[in-house]
């Protein structure tokens, strides 16, 4: 029996080249979903072929925002 853990994120047909893993705005999982896109954010954004600095269709107003690291003095 293996130890091997594999993920499995079928609702991702491509690996994300774009900014969603430093928005502010993306869920904390492994799945393509965000405060703007709760149903999977479109290919065209998750792929880096559009930024989403400007309005997208259904995205209801929301856009990208780069995420803030933590700071090492914040309260747990």
């Amino acid at each position: 029996m293996s130890d091997v853990i594999v993920l499995d994120d079928s609702t991702a047909p491509s690996t994300c080249r774009g900014p969603c893993w430093l928005c502010a705005h993306k869920f904390p999982t492994f799945k393509r979903t965000c405060a703007a896109f709760p149903n999977g954010i479109p290919d065209e954004i998750w792929r880096g072929d559009n930024d989403h600095s400007e309005p997208y269709p259904g995205d209801g107003g929301i856009r990208f925002e780069r995420r803030l690291p933590k700071s090492p003095h914040a309260s747990i």
